[in-house]
């Protein structure tokens, strides 16, 4: 049975394309809950609801907004189509424009191998030339931009955790408002970590770009 919704934009989905997986029930959420379902941060959820993620119920009057689980699957799952295929069709008009050009470079990469002795050459040119830009300061080494990220992310996480704290006390917030506060922040933090390990870091990992360490020896 076909099941349409008709998003804010005027866009329709088609429910039946993006059925609910075997096993998972159909359920209305808070924002705080559909968070959850989805494995994200209440953050994202409500960036997801300003984009145009159906919303059952928006709440109000102390109510806290309805989401059902089925649709917002259905929808996410959609844009992650759309934007896959935008995605495609610039790859694919990148590459027909590269054919403009194909046979252009030919007789130069001919030139391009290089002997031993070349690479060799080449090789300490790079060193001579990354030391130089260490020392005008072009380049910095790996532990001083651990130590400084480590630095300003611990600066964040404890400005971020104690932020409700402040806020109730700076401006006497009742406890729903201190709650949602709470909330936020805890959303902060999660939409923080969720985009650190969606780039595949973890804590205490460094982003490597090269031990350039020995360039100050």
């Amino acid at each position: 049975m076909t099941e349409l919704i008709t998003l804010d934009s005027g866009e329709v989905i088609d429910l039946s394309r993006y059925p609910l997986p075997s096993g998972i029930e159909d359920e209305v959420y808070n924002i705080q809950l559909m968070a959850k379902a989805m494995n994200t941060s209440t953050v994202t959820v409500n960036k997801w609801i300003d984009a145009g993620m159906p919303v059952e119920n928006p709440g109000g009057n102390g109510r806290s907004y309805e989401l059902r689980f089925s649709h917002c699957y259905a929808w996410r799952k959609w844009r992650e189509g759309k934007d896959k295929a935008a995605a495609q069709a610039k790859a694919s008009s990148a590459a027909q424009k590269a054919m403009l050009f194909v046979g252009e470079d030919d007789e130069a990469a001919a030139d391009n191998t290089l002997s031993a002795k070349e690479v060799r050459e080449w090789s300490e040119a790079v060193i001579l030339r990354d030391k130089a830009a260490l020392q005008r300061g072009d380049l910095v080494k790996r532990g001083d931009v651990q130590d400084i990220m480590e630095k300003l992310l611990g600066t964040v996480r404890r400005t971020i955790t104690n932020m409700p704290d402040w806020l109730e006390q700076e401006f006497s917030l009742s406890p729903r408002q201190a709650d949602k506060a709470q909330t936020y922040a805890d959303g902060l933090l999660d939409e923080l970590r969720l985009q650190l390990e969606r780039q595949g870091y973890q804590t205490a990992d460094v982003i490597d770009f090269g031990d350039r360490d020995t360039l100050a020896e």
